[in-house]
């Protein structure tokens, strides 16, 4: 049998921040990361925004969060670069365009809002916001259509999220983290942790670290526990176009967004798709969807290059709010799961937050985000409520 000081379950990049977190938290301990390296997961088929502002008003411990986000990527960002790593991060600014005079009028509210929460939690990540004309927005985005204005963000940034866990990946085994490849089951006596199986070998740990994203029920329900999560379809399109790029982000208040990378690599989406369960493979509907929603928000892509279709399915939460935190009927497994849309943004926070669950030295976890909520009192699963509209 072999022996871990810690296991993390997952190799997306809540995973892998939790492993890297490990090892330089204590350097030379045995910490083991387990991953299945399936297909559908959320982080290879993420977009690429990382912005602590959402138009939906998601609540005070959800933007705390997000914002908190913001400092943990100014932690790990040098600490990768200086390793040598690229970690496919890059402060491009957003653009939340108007397209009628009715989505303008909304703008002056958004805008308020938005600085209310930089008064709150700061400006990084967003910068200075302001609404800017519609002649400004074509200069500072030439595939857009003519729009009624928009408010301009200019400090968000975009990631490329394979790039991202990649790095997290080299980084973590350079420091002595263990990668083993395959399907783990979570081992308990009921009452106590003891560690996880993969294909067959038995791993003794009593701290186990469980970021595995949509999938993480399948893993608990043979302990009688759940998590609140549900898999949601999301699929993007991959281009590749000749305008000069990095480009500001686009969004549009219909969720449609569109991204430049320095490559020249044009991404446009998403679909949400809540009732798709476990079912990755790309659609001819959600395709035409997306292709008609970006035309409308930047006819420029007409001239783009067709290179692919991703799809993943995001760990989403019932009640709209991350699980994160220690399970108390089953002391040392620590969930971090639930970013549902968010994960880009949040991934590099919760895992490092979780790993400092996992060493008993963490800042609180919101109740609201706790694991208990989908516990009972007897430390079994409960039912969920139903997702909260537009989650």
């Amino acid at each position: 049998m072999d022996v871990a000081d810690r296991v993390v379950v997952g190799g997306g990049i809540v995973g892998w921040s939790a492993a890297l977190e490990l090892i330089e938290r204590e350097p030379g301990r045995r910490v083991v990361l387990v991953d299945d390296a399936r297909s559908g997961r959320a982080t290879p088929a993420g977009a690429g925004i990382a912005t602590p502002f959402t138009r939906r008003d998601m609540g005070p411990d959800w933007s705390e969060l997000l914002f908190g986000a913001m400092h943990a990527y100014d932690r790990l960002l040098p600490r990768l670069r200086d390793a040598g790593l690229d970690p496919g991060h890059q402060v491009v600014g957003r653009l939340l365009v108007a397209l009628d005079e009715q989505e303008a009028e909304s703008l002056p509210g958004v805008l308020e809002r938005l600085r209310g929460r930089v008064a709150e939690h700061g400006s990084l990540g967003i910068g200075e916001p302001e609404i800017v004309d519609g002649a400004t927005a074509a200069t500072l985005h030439p595939l857009l259509a003519p729009t009624h204005g928009a408010l301009l963000m200019p400090q968000v940034a975009q990631v490329d999220g394979r790039a991202l866990q990649a790095a997290l990946a080299a980084r973590a085994q350079a420091l002595g983290v263990v990668a083993r490849t395959g399907r783990a089951e979570l081992i308990s006596d009921g009452a106590h942790l003891l560690g996880v199986r993969v294909d067959g070998e038995r791993i003794g740990c009593e701290r186990i670290v469980l970021a595995t994203g949509a999938w993480t029920d399948a893993l608990l329900e043979p302990l009688g526990l759940r998590s609140g999560v549900y898999p949601q379809r999301g699929q993007i399109v991959h281009a590749r176009t000749d305008a000069a790029a990095p480009l500001p982000i686009v969004t549009s208040f219909t969720e449609t967004y569109l991204l430049c990378f320095a490559d020249g690599r044009l991404v446009m989406g998403p679909t949400r798709e809540d009732s798709s369960g476990f079912e990755q493979t790309p659609t001819i509907g959600g395709l035409r969807e997306m292709l008609e929603r970006s035309h409308r928000l930047a006819p420029g892509v007409a001239t783009a290059h067709w290179s692919e279709i991703r799809s993943g399915l995001r760990p989403m939460s019932h009640d709209g709010v991350p699980t994160m935190g220690e399970i108390a009927h089953l002391p040392g497994l620590v969930l971090a799961t639930g970013l549902g849309a968010q994960g880009l943004t949040a991934g590099p926070h919760v895992g490092a937050w979780a790993a400092q669950i996992a060493d008993g030295e963490a800042p609180p976890v919101p109740a609201a985000f706790s694991p208990q909520r989908w516990v009972g009192e007897a430390g079994r699963a409960v039912s969920a409520s139903p997702a909260p509209p537009g989650a």
